[in-house]
């Protein structure tokens, strides 16, 4: 039978014998966070009691071991009666030690007078350390930072870098919020500030993860700019994780639209906001893809979706359905088709809310990320092909699989794609060339 860890007795790390005496030693570290320090105990009997000494190096640790040894030895190893002046030492040394736990006043005696004897008579352990100090910031080179000027060097490099319009804005939002937050110089935030500014935000796994990598991407770019040690790990860096459950995975369902309730939507959507549904629906296009989509970039059997708009900055071909060609006929499509669809909305967010609201107004109840959940589930029921759903809608096969396959039934993707024009009153303005 084999025993519970409670039951397992630690092995001494060293065991100093003088004296007749043998004094074990223990390497018991210290956590403090996320950060472990060295930590050695000695053991030994001492009038009937076993009494606990700490160190915090190996060096002081044997210098304690060795000294109890040649007391309990030497048989004066019992409590010694100490003078007045002993005793105001000894309570205002006690007085200083309890600002920091775990040290005990032989361990910090042993300490210094291993610091004092390496740095020699006449240094200053003190000048030492602060020397060391200064050493360090030297060596690593940085100069102290305020978050608005990172804030400020990071947009710039982004415009010299030539970055896509979809990063450039998603930047902008998340950095923008991370200036706004912290103020003073990057190098005073710790990781518990991070941490607690993305806590506070109520959103969902994926937009956690979002936020956690904006943050270790400002905070990098900080150290490659010299504004943090650069032989450190960045606070950023330091944050946590967090990874989704496969549990967790499993009960986040596709949400899906009834063929029903997309024809109520399409048939009371505003002109302005047509062109969106329908290719939301039919297309399989992503909310920010929509939003920066194009008039150029729709042609009569596909919509080119570039890389800067893309999600994944991937180009590909969204399919332009015959459900599709028909709703978009109904559309006005303008004389300069270089502007985008959703042009009278400068942000995603203005879009989303406006979808939102014709989506309530038509008696339905809105679904997140609905109309593509709704194409890929439908498109991959009525092609039997996973590789092309993937196509389209840029998402890997592995993804289609996972959360689309067996979502909707043939007969009910055949049933989407045939939600035509019928009763909407919106006249024909322009339509695609055959």
């Amino acid at each position: 039978m084999k025993n519970s860890p409670s039951k397992i007795k630690k092995c001494p790390l060293e065991t100093v014998v003088e004296k007749g005496q043998q004094i074990q030693i223990y390497h018991t570290p210290d956590t403090k966070g996320e950060k472990v320090y060295d930590s050695y105990t000695i053991v030994f009997i001492q009038a009937g009691k076993r009494i606990r000494r700490r160190a915090t190096t190996i060096e002081a640790a044997r210098n304690i071991a060795s000294s109890v040894a040649r007391q309990l030895g030497n048989g004066v190893g019992h409590v010694a009666a100490l003078t007045p002046s002993q005793v105001a030492d000894f309570a205002s040394a006690q007085q200083i030690l309890r600002q920091h736990p775990g040290a005990t006043l032989a361990a910090v005696v042993a300490e210094w007078a291993a610091a004092n004897a390496a740095l020699g008579d006449g240094e200053s352990i003190v000048a030492a350390c602060e020397a060391q100090r200064k050493s360090t910031v030297k060596r690593s080179g940085y100069t102290p930072g305020l978050i608005s000027d990172v804030y400020e060097a990071f947009m710039a490099s982004l415009e010299r870098e030539g970055a896509s319009t979809r990063y450039i804005e998603d930047c902008t939002s998340r950095m923008g919020q991370i200036k706004k937050t912290f103020r003073g110089y990057i190098h005073a935030v710790e990781k518990t500030d991070i941490e607690a500014w993305i806590n506070k935000k109520k959103v969902g796994m994926r937009t956690r993860k979002n936020y956690r990598a904006a943050a270790v991407t400002f905070w990098a770019f900080a150290k490659d700019q010299g504004y943090l040690p650069r032989d450190q790990q960045t606070e950023a860096e330091l944050l946590p994780k967090n990874k989704r459950t496969k549990a967790a995975r499993l009960s986040a369902e596709i949400g899906v639209y009834e063929p029903t309730q997309l024809r109520k939507i399409l048939e009371s959507a505003p002109d302005h906001l047509l062109p969106v549904f329908a290719i939301g629906a039919f297309g399989g296009l992503r909310s920010a893809e929509l939003h920066r989509l194009k008039w150029s970039n729709i042609h009569p059997s596909y919509i080119e979706v570039f890389a800067g708009v893309s999600k994944t900055a991937v180009r590909r071909h969204a399919p332009v359905t015959k459900a599709l060609k028909e709703w978009l006929a109904l559309c006005q499509r303008p004389e300069n088709e270089d502007i985008r669809l959703c042009a009278r909305f400068a942000h995603e967010k203005g879009l989303a809310r406006a979808m939102s609201k014709t989506v309530r107004d038509a008696g339905v109840k809105p679904v997140h990320n609905g109309l593509r959940h709704t194409f890929c589930s439908a498109r991959v029921a009525a092609t039997d092909d996973v590789k092309q759903t993937s196509r389209e809608a840029g998402n890997s096969p592995a993804i289609i699989l996972r959360d689309y396959v067996k979502v909707m039934t043939k007969a009910k993707a055949t049933a989407w794609f045939n939600v035509r024009p019928v009763d909407r009153a919106s006249k024909k303005v322009v339509a695609f060339a055959a």
